[in-house]
């Protein structure tokens, strides 16, 4: 998987696009930053965080079988009492094909509507002199 990367003039709050490389991330940070610093004399932008990112995917967030047959359990105890203690009955193949066939089912329905996560996880960032854009980490 490409590497991608973020900024962020706080270390904390990270600008939402992502770049595909370090150096198209400063190239970026270069007009931002300058930008801002003009239009805040007075509280002047130094530095800027600049950290490689993992984007989510929408297959982080989808839930497996065991989920789906935690709750099918509970709703047989609810209905059932205990004459629904061994519902559903499954084996680890039939866990593993549900859960392939809920993530296909999500990736449709995702794919159909255009859900697809904005947000990622950010790693160590570095530090860097905004003025130069050299590291100083």
């Amino acid at each position: 998987m490409a590497k991608s990367w973020c900024y962020s003039f706080d270390n904390e709050k990270f600008r939402s696009g992502t770049f595909t490389t370090r150096k198209a991330a400063l190239k970026d940070v270069q007009a931002e930053g300058f930008a801002i610093n003009e239009e805040e004399d007075n509280n002047k932008i130094k530095w800027v965080y600049v950290a490689e990112c993992k984007l989510a995917v929408n297959k982080d967030m989808y839930p497996d079988a065991d989920i789906i047959i935690e709750h099918m359990e509970c709703q047989a105890e609810d209905i059932g009492g205990e004459y629904g203690n061994d519902y559903p009955d499954v084996t680890k193949e039939q866990k593993d094909e549900l859960t392939d066939q809920l993530h296909e089912l999500l990736d449709r329905w995702s794919n159909k509507h255009d859900i697809t996560p904005t947000f990622y996880t950010v790693f160590k960032s570095e530090k860097y002199d905004l003025k130069y854009l050299k590291s100083i980490s």
